[in-house]
């Protein structure tokens, strides 16, 4: 399926993929207020485990999601990064767009390598706020638990 992007520039596909990687960057060094920079004041996120009945959210509002996201990071023992790739934009337009990307996610400790614990996708909702990109939605789909 081909997305018409018209006269969409592609800085604007930059700003609007900078946000998933800001979320990421944020969610990694446990930097809460870069990860609820992203996030529209309504916004919503969840995400499960496909096969199981693996599941977390929905939280909407900006500042739920941080709380819970940041509660679910404090717990973990390990270090996690995301690896975000194979964007498809959905859909986009001047105000909107709609995004699906690939997760790898990694975790490491001070004692073990980096490995892989699941992949899966997100998909990402985006708009206009008062002239800047910011995510209504942000949904999970894990290929494994971990």
């Amino acid at each position: 399926m081909n997305v018409n992007i018209g006269s969409t520039s592609q800085d604007t596909m930059l700003e609007i993929l900078h946000l998933i990687y800001q979320y990421s960057w944020g969610y990694d060094s446990n930097d809460m207020a870069l990860l609820g920079s992203v996030f529209s004041e309504q916004a919503s996120t969840g995400g499960v485990v496909q096969g199981t009945d693996i599941g977390w959210g929905s939280w909407i509002g900006r500042d739920n999601i941080v709380k819970e996201l940041s509660a679910i990071r404090n717990s973990q023992s390990d270090r996690r990064r995301h690896v975000i790739t194979s964007t498809l934009f959905k859909e986009l337009t001047e105000r909107h767009a709609t995004v699906r990307v690939y997760l790898s996610l990694f975790a490491y400790c001070n004692v073990e390598k980096p490995h892989l614990v699941t992949t899966g996708n997100y998909i990402m909702k985006a708009s206009m706020h008062d002239g800047v990109w910011l995510i209504d939605l942000l949904d999970e789909v894990l290929e494994s638990p971990f």
